[in-house]
This record gives structure tokens, C-alpha cells and sequence, in this order.
């Protein structure tokens, strides 16, 4: 997923010098009704505690396989 550089709402850039900070809000909730929606994520702005909504849709699913390490 590709964040944002800067904020917004009050222009502040996340990871420069002076910086500001997306804090995680709430938790990835996958109980959604459409089998694609994965349900939002709201981040904060550290600066001006402006609240966005991070939208995910699941695109792929791949089942994994474990080996068995050679000695």
C-alpha cells in the first residue's frame, strides 16, 4: 500500500525533518460482507489529529507450502 508523503489537512510531511507521524488507529477487521473487502483502517495525523480512512481490498490469495530444510 502506498501512503501518503505529506497530510492533507494541515501539510505536514510523514518521515521528514520537521515530521509528522500516521498512527494507527484501529486494527484490520477481515469480517466484512463483500468476500473481496477487507474493512477500512483509520490512521491519525500526529500533528493535527485529522483522521483518515485506509481502504483494502484483497487481490490475491496464495496458498504457501513449507519444506523441509536440508541438514
Amino acid at each position: 500500500m502506498k501512503l501518503p508523503k505529506k497530510c492533507p489537512h494541515c501539510g505536514i510531511t510523514f518521515g521528514a525533518t520537521p515530521h509528522g507521524y500516521l498512527m494507527i488507529r484501529t486494527d484490520l477487521d477481515f469480517d466484512s460482507e463483500d468476500e473481496s473487502r477487507i474493512e477500512d483502517q483509520i490512521f491519525e495525523c500526529d500533528n493535527c489529529h485529522t483522521l483518515f480512512r485506509a481502504r483494502y481490498e484483497l487481490i490475491g490469495f496464495t496458498e504457501l507450502q513449507e519444506k523441509e530444510a536440508k541438514p
